[in-house]
């Protein structure tokens, strides 16, 4: 009987070992690599959320602070025990755990009587500091007083803008930021302490050895790439730093270092070695337990790891390169293919993105799940459509790119009206009468750009596309592109010209019907940037979408204050101005106290200011037009409602609305020479506002005749290029000398 011998096994046995013992030894330093840097993530996020968590904490407190000051000045001068019951109402949110208002003259008045007072020291820095500052924040130590920390806010006291008459301030026990910095997201593990940036601690969680974060670190050993003379710039130029330490017993820390903002701080987030530590014991027994599974079960899981790498590989793919929902290929398969499949076009292509107009309304009346059911019709119309050599996938919700084959124009639009019309066959919901409607934007593949260019590119012809009301394909053109420059440009500069003053108010005159008399006039903007005059409706639209309209409209309106107070001072004939007021200004809750806190400094009466409020602008937002107009109303500003008769014009608006004025739209008068009706619906109009009580104006008078029809009407006031074009400021002045344009 042949013996059976064991020696090839037992040296397979042993290489297995070997081998899988040396995979054990890398396997082990790659996860110490691994967890290394999976702890300065952790405490890096960690540190951050913390940060963030803490300036939030400080915002909130702020915008109440300075919402509950406005309430304060807009009493003031005060009356005898007025302060205490405001302060009493306003504390009963219970939000601070003190408030109280320091007076300039040293002295304090509280919420109520039951409170434990701030030290002399405290209300002195309080005052001292708002006189310099809009908002004062600062963390005392405990007193006798209190027992623990506190953090003091305080925001100064000025009703009529110039010298603070005090502050009104905030106290908070150390127990209120206390969550923040025991940074919740490491469990019990971690802890945060505030700094400022000479490594002074201002707050800590716990009591510290030392009260110098520099003095605490010069105890241990700095990673190589980090000394404490680098930690100290680092920290005076408000860098965010993470900084690894070695502990005595050589274990490995680290620190993150986030500017707050407020003071300079720093919140300085640590983990300690028991965190690290356990960290590591824990991955070090489950590598044992792998380690023992994978030797003794080796051989039994020889077969299986061929197959189940094969799985997920597969689960992979699918993950990285195919959309769940529709099982095709989504964008980063696109990416990764692109160049391939436009190099197997050679180069004659098309890039299209296309999304479904208005597919929220699918999702709202038929539910999500109907919705998905669309969105997978539209993956099998295109899958069944497209050649082998094209490609597409499904980029997010309802958007689509195609790569398609391109020769010329008409016949790649005539294709793509064709799939437009397969897919309001194939893929509009049943049983519904909603029919699917796309839109494509098109890039002619001309140059030799990237992806992302071109994807742009496509985006913007897609933005046009949708504006259409048939036909929505759209290619991209170049002129879109400058448009875009342009507007980036105008966006770059914009903030520099407001502060040169290269923004000029024009003037132009509102005159008397019959005598031709100025009785008033609307300021109008200019911008002499570069030596041209850059037209309003190049940056107005732009200013309106990013919100600049609210820095311009009271840079105008202030200097309409202060020309009106140039001509009191100077003895010139005074008219009223009117200012154009952007729909932003509606949301604004500083919008009539800004208004107020020019006429004041200028001291000029507000009778002389009259608010220009876009028709358009009333008609979308009603309730909060009443808000607004009542309150310029309360405070002595005329209000006019501009453009009347654009295509909004609602008697709602009117019955509802009380203007002192009303201008109506060039755009309303134009024609009605030759149109008996519109003179009638003009006549009409001007005789209801006129009944009402409201001043009429209008717009655009060009001619004697629209002059001598709209005075016959009863139209009071006159504004046109029939009387005056828009002037620059000393034109009208010589022209408001003579008194009239007649």
């Amino acid at each position: 009987m042949q013996r059976v011998s064991f020696r090839p096994f037992i040296i397979f046995a042993l290489i297995a070992a070997v081998v899988v013992t040396a995979g054990v030894v890398l396997y082990w330093r790659q996860v110490n690599i691994l967890l290394e840097r999976d702890v300065k993530t952790h405490i890096a996020d960690a540190g951050r959320e913390a940060a963030a968590d803490f300036d939030r904490l400080v915002q909130t407190d702020r915008d109440i602070l300075n919402t509950s000051a406005i309430l304060i000045e807009d009493s003031y001068p005060w009356k005898e025990g007025q302060l205490p019951e405001m302060l009493a109402r306003l504390d009963q949110r219970d939000h601070f755990n003190l408030m109280g208002v320091a007076l300039d003259n040293g002295s304090v008045v509280y919420a109520g009587p039951s409170v434990v007072p701030l030290s002399k020291e405290a209300v002195a820095d309080v005052l001292t500091h708002t006189a310099k500052s809009d908002f004062y924040i600062n963390v005392f130590p405990p007193t006798s007083k209190y027992k623990t920390h506190i953090m003091v806010q305080a925001v100064a006291l000025d009703p009529n803008d110039a010298t603070p008459v005090g502050a009104l301030f905030s106290v908070q026990k150390e127990i209120y930021y206390r969550e923040v910095l025991a940074l919740s997201s490491m469990g019990a593990d971690g802890h945060a302490i505030i700094v400022n940036r000479s490594g002074d601690v201002v707050l800590a969680y716990e009591q510290l050895p030392a009260k110098n974060i520099f003095s605490i670190l010069q105890r241990y050993t700095l990673d190589a790439n980090m000394t404490m003379d680098g930690l100290r710039r680092s920290l005076a130029a408000g860098d965010t730093v993470l900084v690894g330490y070695y502990t005595p017993d050589n274990l490995h820390n680290f620190l993150q270092f986030v500017p707050l903002s407020v003071n300079g701080w720093y919140m300085v987030s640590a983990i300690p070695a028991n965190y690290v530590e356990a960290q590591a014991t824990q991955v070090a027994k489950l590598s044992l337990i792998l380690f023992g599974i994978v030797f003794f079960v080796f051989y039994l899981l020889l077969f299986f790891i061929f197959r189940v790498r094969d799985d997920s590989n597969r689960q992979l793919f699918a993950t990285a390169f195919v959309d769940p929902l529709t099982g095709a290929d989504n964008f980063n398969r696109m990416c990764e293919q692109f160049a391939s499949k436009l190099s197997g076009l050679n180069r004659q292509a098309a890039l299209v993105i296309f999304d479904i107009n208005k597919f929220k309304v699918i999702n709202d009346l038929h539910g999500y799940e109907r919705g998905n059911e669309v969105l997978k019709s539209v993956a099998q119309v295109l899958q069944t459509e497209l050649q082998p050599e094209e490609s597409f996938c499904r980029l997010s919700a309802d958007n689509f790119i195609l790569l398609l084959k391109y020769e010329d124009r008409r016949s790649f639009l005539k294709r793509l009206k064709a799939l437009a019309t397969q897919l309001k066959r194939n893929c509009t919901v049943a049983e519904s009468c909603l029919v699917l409607d796309v839109a494509f934007g098109i890039y002619e593949i001309t140059e030799d750009v990237p992806f992302y260019i071109m994807l742009d590119r496509a985006h913007l012809a897609l933005e046009h596309a949708k504006t259409r009301t048939f036909d929505k394909c759209e290619f991209y053109d170049e002129a879109d592109r400058n448009r875009i420059v342009a507007e980036q440009q105008i966006e770059n500069s914009m903030e520099a010209a407001l502060a040169s003053r290269e923004f000029e108010i024009y003037l132009q005159p509102k005159c008397d019907f019959v005598t031709g008399e100025i009785l008033g006039a609307e300021s109008l903007v200019r911008w002499n940037h570069d030596g041209r005059v850059v037209r309003p409706d190049e940056f107005i639209p732009l200013f309106e979408r990013n919100g600049f309209i609210l820095q311009l409209d009271m840079f105008i309106m202030e200097e309409a204050a202060r020309l009106l107070s140039t001509w009191q001072a100077n003895g010139l004939p005074v008219v009223p101005l009117a200012v154009n007021f952007s729909r932003l200004h509606l949301n604004d809750a500083r919008f009539i106290p800004q208004m107020r806190r020019i006429m004041a400094q200028y001291n000029v009466p507000n009778k002389l200011l009259e608010a220009e409020i876009t028709e358009s602008v009333i008609f979308n937002n009603l309730e909060r037009a009443q808000e607004v107009i009542s309150g310029l109303h309360l405070y002595g500003f005329p209000v006019a409602m501009d453009d009347f008769g654009s295509g909004y014009s609602s008697l709602n608006v009117l019955k509802e609305l009380k203007f002192d004025s009303i201008k109506l739209d060039k755009e309303f008068l134009s024609g009605f020479e030759e149109n008996p009706r519109a003179q009638k619906v003009i006549e009409g109009a001007i005789n209801m506002i006129k009944t009402l009580g409201v001043k009429v104006v209008t717009e655009g008078v060009e001619t004697r005749e629209q002059a001598d029809f709209l005075r016959k009407c009863g139209a009071d006031l006159a504004q046109g290029y029939f009387f005056s074009r828009p002037v620059t400021v000393s034109t009208f002045e010589q022209l408001l000398q003579k008194r009239t344009l007649l």
